[in-house]
């Protein structure tokens, strides 16, 4: 018997005579917002917001850009390192997570915190981003459900056990990944994803209900305050009733829903209808309306929707083996979806999940009509395939992610080799020999501090 096998963890600022300059008090205004925000940044603990030329520091003048920016007397062309949520502005948040950075240092990641699963038994499993890459295997000690993806906020992991399972587990790195809390979603809800909207209140997707739940991603130990209210979808579902929600994405005040709309009454649940994106007011949980996109099978293994300048990305799939889909762009200011920028036929294949580095590089993680799939490089400006890092038999690479080093981490599920491969993004190159074995494979990747 697998020594790994067995089930999750039960839910248990002197007067002036003459005027200034005009420049130079707006300088002084600057510095006097400046530091009005550091006296709320105290405290606060973020990655590196208001890191304007990536060197891992953010000095004053950085600073005083972001202010700018928020003031709309700069373009956020000049720091993109403040637009920390993709909305293409500079809010108070923002800001005072740019000036913890200043005050306290940029925190980078240093683990990436893995999900492992033969789909009997399930893990956590981390691999040092330091060469040579110090590995915490699976274990029966850190066990979650066999089918799980997982999500991060602060301090702590927030494990989505999925059709089966129906909990969140809530893990503390700190102490070997203790179980925190485990609260049931309910029997048969199928959880997909969460999306944070503030310490106090969360969204979960309800893959087999047309309810969101709205929970308390920091519940009591019992769970008697886990649950906080539910909106109902059902309007925007296809014809059975359950429009099939899966991943998400909050911007300001507002968390968009990606809806499959799949068909429950066909064996592999394909597509009833176009996808879209439901979008709900988080001050009032109301459903305010939706985005009618443009492809089928929002599927991808991203870690809730990507947002980057402005826009929210999404990966069609529709129909698997049927070069039908491809990657979408959602304005978020005219919130309507701008069709494929990409396609399946551009690209090969169905696009299983993607990560984006810049205008002119991404990665994504095809699979072919062939029973084969690829990760390959591509320059969406011109929707060419640059390159082709890995090429192999069968759908064994699953997922596929960017951390803030500028490395690739994919999961590769090979059946004799599996684990994790890991490659430079701006070139692509190989920095493993091969794949770093964490004893089950690789099923999901995220980055922690």
């Amino acid at each position: 018997m697998n020594d790994l096998e067995g089930a999750a963890p039960s839910a248990p600022c002197s007067r002036q005579t003459t005027p200034p300059h005009p420049r130079r008090r707006r300088r002084g205004a600057l510095h006097t917002v400046v530091v009005a925000i550091a006296l709320l940044a105290r405290g606060a603990s973020v990655a590196c917001t208001g890191d304007c030329n990536q060197d891992r520091t953010v000095t004053i003048n950085e600073l005083l850009s972001g202010v700018s920016i928020s003031l709309g007397a700069a373009e956020m062309s000049i720091c993109p390192g403040f637009d920390g949520d993709g909305d293409g502005r500079v809010a108070v948040s923002e800001l005072v997570d740019g000036v913890s950075s200043a005050l306290t240092g940029c925190s980078g990641q240093t683990r990436a915190v893995v999900v492992t699963s033969d789909f009997t038994t399930g893990s956590i499993a981390t691999v040092g981003l330091d060469p040579p890459h110090e590995l915490m295997r699976a274990s029966a000690r850190n066990r979650v459900f066999r089918d799980a993806v997982v999500r991060t906020r602060g301090d702590l992991v927030y494990v989505v056990n999925r059709l089966y399972g129906d909990n969140l587990q809530i893990l503390d790195p700190a102490r070997e990944f203790a179980t925190v809390s485990q609260c049931s979603t309910g029997n048969g809800t199928n959880p997909h994803d969460i999306a944070f909207a503030s310490g106090d209140k969360a969204y979960m997707t309800l893959f087999e209900r047309p309810e969101l739940l709205i929970v308390n991603p920091a519940p009591r130990r019992d769970c008697g305050d886990f649950t906080r209210g539910t909106i109902d979808l059902t309007t925007l579902a296809d014809d059975d009733g359950n429009p099939d929600m899966d991943q998400m994405a909050i911007v300001g005040d507002r968390l968009y829903v990606a809806l499959g709309r799949l068909d429950v009454f066909t064996i592999l649940r394909t597509p009833a209808e176009t996808a879209a994106l439901a979008v709900i007011d988080t001050i009032s949980d109301r459903l305010i309306g939706s985005i009618e996109l443009t492809g089928k099978n929002p599927f991808s293994a991203t870690k809730g929707l990507t947002v980057r300048g402005g826009a929210i990305y999404v990966a069609e799939a529709g129909l698997f083996g049927v070069m039908d889909g491809g990657i979408e762009r959602v304005d978020l200011n005219t919130q309507r979806a701008e069709g494929f920028f990409v396609t399946e036929e551009d690209l090969g294949g169905d696009v299983t999940d993607f990560a984006i580095v810049s205008d002119h590089l991404a990665y994504a993680i095809i699979s072919r009509p062939g029973f084969t799939n690829a990760l390959i490089a591509f320059d969406p400006s011109t929707r060419l395939v640059t390159d082709t890092l890995l090429d192999v038999d069968g759908f064994t690479l699953f997922d596929l992610e960017l951390n803030d080093r500028g490395e690739l981490y994919v999961a590769d599920r090979e059946r004799r080799a599996s684990g994790i491969r890991i490659f430079r993004a701006a070139d692509g190159a190989a920095l493993t020999d091969g794949a770093l074995d964490l004893l089950l494979p690789p099923f999901e990747i995220v980055f922690i501090r």
